[in-house]
């Protein structure tokens, strides 16, 4: 999710600066994703524009370029840089522990190793939000003397379609073929049903959890995410030997550790072949001729989403739900390893 964030970012740093706007940097880009900038128009209740929709009105002079600086976005985020500087320390400590610990052989506890894989997801984010906004406090008001309605009928055909959040949803781009997240979240809004339309149009606030790149993902960050995804759950198989209260304890952590990396494996071999049969199915069996996975599943019956997306990630929950429980009731009977402290003499090269 992080990754794809930045990747938007970027994308829309570059979009910018092919308009002549140079000075619109990555927490510019950030903060318009999170919904700082609110568009103001004389037909429409105000609502937030992302980074993609700020760049289209902009080119087509229905907005003039907000000329916010760097400082006045983080002026709006004063807890940002402490907070940042407070979590790293925290995770760093941590995260030296338990390479000593490993170091010195002795025993990690359950709930340290699903800790250590939370701090590399962590660490992770950590770097691809460096220039983003802790929280949208206090949104940026841009207004414009066009009506929405003057917007849709120049935008054509693509903005007929009546919107589920903002009028500027015919801008959203698809979610990317090879998005490792969109997936779980399109998931979950079958089996939540929480991707509906809003009661309540336009929205006041985006969701900071479905940002999706205009230009797709590249291989690189493909293949940054895949890797990335097969050492989280990869590091929790550090426990395989590890000894548990009991012997159902131990074999429930190895199938569980198991069945989430077989989805992670399924992932990769379904992914390909959806991408490659979703153009013909699509122009076989659906209404609309589409080229992603997400939007062939999207046009089908709602049944036929639940039974293909719900079993799945009651799956994931569950295997994740007992990772995360074996973590707090191991604490009952941990080997007398756990007890021994770190002799940090032997861990701290000598000088």
């Amino acid at each position: 999710m992080a990754a794809e964030q930045w990747e938007s970012a970027n994308q829309s740093v570059q979009t910018f600066k092919n308009l002549g706007y140079p000075q619109w940097t990555m927490r510019h880009a950030f903060f318009a994703d999170m919904g700082g900038f609110m568009l103001q128009s004389p037909d429409v209740p105000f609502f937030p524009v992302d980074s993609e929709q700020l760049a289209y009105l902009v080119e087509k002079n229905y907005l003039q370029y907000p000329a916010v600086d760097e400082k006045t976005i983080w002026e709006r985020n004063k807890a940002d840089g402490f907070a940042r500087l407070v979590t790293s320390l925290q995770i760093t400590w941590f995260f030296i522990q338990c390479l000593a610990r490993w170091q010195q052989r002795l025993a990690l506890s359950t709930l340290e190793i699903t800790t250590f894989a939370t701090i590399l997801a962590t660490l992770n984010s950590l770097f691809f939000w460096y220039h983003k906004p802790l929280d949208v406090e206090i949104p940026i008001i841009l207004s414009t003397e066009t009506r929405i309605a003057v917007i849709l009928i120049d935008a054509g055909d693509r903005a007929r379609k009546p919107y589920s959040r903002i009028p500027l949803d015919f801008l959203k781009s698809p979610p990317a073929s090879s998005s490792i997240v969109a997936p779980f979240w399109f998931g979950m809004g079958v089996m939540f049903d929480f991707d509906k339309e809003s009661h309540s149009r336009p929205i006041k606030r985006f969701g900071n959890s479905k940002t999706r790149p205009p230009a797709g993902l590249t291989t690189r960050e493909t293949i940054y995410g895949i890797l990335f995804e097969a050492v989280y759950f990869g590091v929790h198989l550090v426990g395989w030997n590890q000894l548990y209260p009991t012997q159902t304890e131990r074999y429930l952590w190895r199938v569980c550790n198991l069945v989430l990396l077989g989805l992670l494996v399924t992932y990769l071999i379904v992914i390909p072949i959806g991408v490659v049969s979703s153009r013909p199915f699509s122009r076989r069996w659906q209404t609309n001729e589409v080229s992603n996975p997400l939007e062939v599943a999207a046009q089908l019956p709602r049944w036929a989403q639940v039974i293909i997306h719900v079993p799945i990630l009651i799956t994931y929950i569950a295997m994740r739900s007992y990772i995360l429980l074996e973590g707090l009731i191991s604490l009952r009977a941990l080997p007398l390893e756990a007890y021994v402290d770190i002799n940090w003499p032997d861990f701290l090269p000598h000088v």
